[in-house]
């Protein structure tokens, strides 16, 4: 067993650093372009591309953080929704700051968590307006394949909205829940979580689906501290109150293993040039 857990660990470490390898990094004149970043929560923003922010807030570009739901589903009942929902805002505006980023250049659309692919037009229709005012030059927006429903309806609804508004931007698609797809992750849960990673696994091509999309990388090695300080700010998806019903805090998925994908050397994306008309 011991052997096994040696060898998939090994496994890992070769997947990423080959995801590193064979990525093209971004370059020091795209670090300093205005960038708007789309969240289906409040902590995708830091997951997905927490470090990369702090990179370009370094060298002086201008970040924007849009929020598309309100994040009152992250936990089970008994709690308020509109009291989560507060919650999960003041959490997001300090994580922002953490990241460099101001409470003014933070939006919310305020959509219930869970359900955004039923308000899409209205979706489309607001982040057109964000897009026009403020016409940033690349866009942070969550993978579709492989992630939770509302990470697929967001960036079906910003690649909706760059359309209709006929802007020219570089978008970034970041990985989330992506990452639990073996050999990102051990499957070392529950036999049921083995089997449907492993079929994921299977389906992806063993994690070569990955390797052959996500090319272009940004190294954060010496952001990992701040990373962490900031999604610390989103304390109510890292721990679990005591008595507290269902959910599973962040550093407990997949044994840690899911979080640490988000602490390595390097964070990646899939880079999409999008052209008006096109």
């Amino acid at each position: 067993m011991k052997g096994g857990a040696r060898l998939r660990g090994a496994f890992r470490r070769l997947h990423r650093q080959a995801m590193a390898r064979l990525s093209t990094r971004l370059g020091a004149e795209a670090l300093r372009q205005p960038a708007m970043v789309f969240a289906p929560h409040p902590d995708d923003e830091t997951l997905g591309c927490g470090g990369t922010l702090l990179r370009k807030r370094q060298v002086g570009a201008e970040v924007r953080l849009v929020f598309l739901t309100d994040g009152a589903a992250s936990h089970p009942h008994p709690h308020p929704r509109a009291g989560l929902a507060a919650l999960r805002a003041r959490e997001a505006l300090a994580a922002a700051e953490a990241l460099g980023v101001s409470a003014e250049h933070v939006a919310w659309l305020g959509f219930p968590d869970g359900a955004l692919a039923g308000h899409h037009a209205a979706a489309v229709s607001q982040v057109e307006a964000l897009l026009e005012r403020h016409r940033p030059e690349q866009l942070f927006v969550p993978s579709a394949w492989g992630e939770h429903a509302d990470h697929a309806a967001t960036c079906a609804i910003v690649y909706e909205a760059l359309r209709r508004a006929l802007r020219r931007a570089t978008v970034l698609e970041y990985p989330v829940w992506r990452w639990r797809h073996w050999p990102t992750t051990s499957m070392t849960s529950s036999p049921r979580r083995r089997l449907a990673a492993l079929s994921s696994g299977l389906a992806a091509g063993f994690g070569l689906r990955l390797l052959a999309e996500f090319r272009t990388s940004v190294p954060i090695r010496g952001l990992l501290g701040q990373k962490r300080a900031a999604l610390a700010r989103h304390a109510s998806q890292l721990q679990r109150r005591e008595g507290e019903p269902g959910g599973e805090p962040l550093g407990e998925v997949d044994g840690g293993e899911f979080l640490d994908c988000f602490f390595q050397d390097h964070e990646v994306y899939r880079r999409v040039e999008v052209e008006p008309g096109r």
